[in-house]
């Protein structure tokens, strides 16, 4: 009860000296400079650059980059834009309006109008890419924005003259050009910075890049999207292979090839028949989990060995003498859960046989078949189960290693029994 009254007694006392200075003037200082005076040096700091902005685009959702370049006409109110969207865009700047104003009260915001490349932009998230960016900071050179509805940040830096002349002479599309060119080569594409040996994958048509590498027998993985500048690609994310920290690659047209900075060192990129990354690692992730076999007669594929030819031949001549030929065999490899599922199709549908598989390090498998799944490719399964034998003694009875074929087809993945060798055959991804 004391500290109630005494609390009681503060505020009376408070309320009462409010009371007795309500005609005192105050000083009072703002918290933010005047908004137009903010306006004023954003527009002095965006007509600083008379070769241009360079910068990226990062959109808030997801891992996609994007490269832009852009003029600001005041006089003509009219932003001339390149971005790496696709080719034509890299060589045909959009010519649109822009404005440079406030918004959400204090927020100096540039904003480019209908007709920008900005509005063809559309993500995987299903949305495009803000079209107003407000000032968030100032660095030197460089400006760094945030747009105004999806918070995608906008990371500028004045252009040099050279970069203009670059733009503008199409150099974008053609640094684009090389580079998918490069990565769509035959062949995977390794990186070994500091030692550690990691596999490198570039896919031109969504921009994406994903690099792994083994790390106490286990894979290491990332996925980052890129975008096309005019020394290189630039990584959505920096991605750590090993120890080192990988954020770009630059190209040397000399050597024809693209190589990382890892201090003071390049470190290229190196192109190899398989990948080198041995297949039990990479099965599930950057190779799809499902092989493929197929019958002899539709392709024959490399390193089957005779002894697997003759317990092929004994599974089909099972199915097809009751009418259900072999169209193929899909081994169905569920790592999350270290499944294989033995799919057998025949007549339009398939039988599945499920199998639990332990790995070594080494990654010799072996093989366990399950009861029989409570669906309909398991009751197959189930009905037909004395003529997929075979193969499913086969499995159960034998550890395999798995491999890479190099073959003049294509790379193929390899089964080798390590109980009796001359059991063998490949499938395909």
């Amino acid at each position: 009860m004391k500290k109630l009254a005494l609390y009681t007694l503060l505020c009376a006392a408070v309320l009462a000296s409010c009371r007795k200075d309500d005609t005192t003037s105050l000083p009072v200082e703002k918290s933010y400079a005047d908004p137009k005076q903010q306006l004023d040096s954003f527009k002095t700091v965006l007509g600083s650059a008379p070769n241009g902005w360079v910068g990226t685009l990062t959109p808030r959702d997801g891992s996609e980059l994007f490269s832009v370049y852009f003029q600001l006409d005041n006089g003509k109110s009219e932003v001339t834009l390149y971005t790496d969207l696709d080719a034509g865009a890299a060589a045909t700047p959009s010519k649109s309006g822009f404005t440079v104003g406030i918004t959400q009260t204090v927020n100096p915001t540039l904003s480019f109008h209908e007709g920008s490349q900005l509005a063809g932009i559309k993500l995987v998230a299903k949305r495009g890419v803000d079209t107003a960016y407000a000032l968030r900071y100032t660095n030197g050179d460089t400006l760094v924005l945030t747009g105004n509805k999806y918070s995608d940040e906008l990371k500028l830096v004045k252009a040099g003259a050279q970069v203009k002349t670059d733009y503008t002479a199409g150099r974008l599309e053609t640094a684009m050009a090389a580079a998918a060119d490069f990565f769509n080569q035959p062949g995977f594409l390794a990186l070994k910075p500091g030692g550690t040996q990691a596999f490198v994958f570039f896919n031109t048509d969504n921009k994406t890049s994903g690099f792994a590498f083994v790390n106490n027998n286990s894979r290491v993985s990332a996925g980052t999207g890129y975008a096309y500048t005019l020394t290189g690609i630039a990584l959505h994310h920096p991605v750590l292979v090993g120890n080192q920290a990988v954020s770009a690659l630059t190209w040397d047209a000399t050597a024809n090839n693209f190589y990382a900075m890892t201090g003071n060192n390049k470190v290229y990129l190196e192109r190899t028949n398989v990948p080198v990354i041995p297949v039990h690692y990479m099965l599930g992730g950057e190779i799809p989990g499902q092989l493929t076999l197929l019958p002899p007669s539709v392709y024959p594929l490399p390193g089957w060995t005779a002894d697997f030819k003759t317990i092929w031949d004994d599974a089909a001549n099972r199915f097809g003498s009751v009418g259900y030929p072999i169209s193929k065999v899909v081994m169905d490899f569920q790592t999350g859960s270290s499944i294989l599922n033995m799919n057998i199709y025949v007549a339009g549908t398939y039988c599945k046989y499920t199998f639990k598989y332990t790995k070594t390090a080494g990654g010799v498998y072996t093989f366990v078949m399950q009861p029989f799944a409570n669906d309909t490719p398991g009751a197959n399964g189930n009905a037909l189960k004395s003529l997929a034998v075979p193969l499913t003694s086969m499995l159960s009875a034998n550890r395999f290693s798995l491999d890479y074929l190099d073959a003049p087809d294509g790379v193929f993945v390899s089964f080798k029994s390590a109980d009796k060798p001359s059991i063998g055959f490949t499938g395909y991804w």
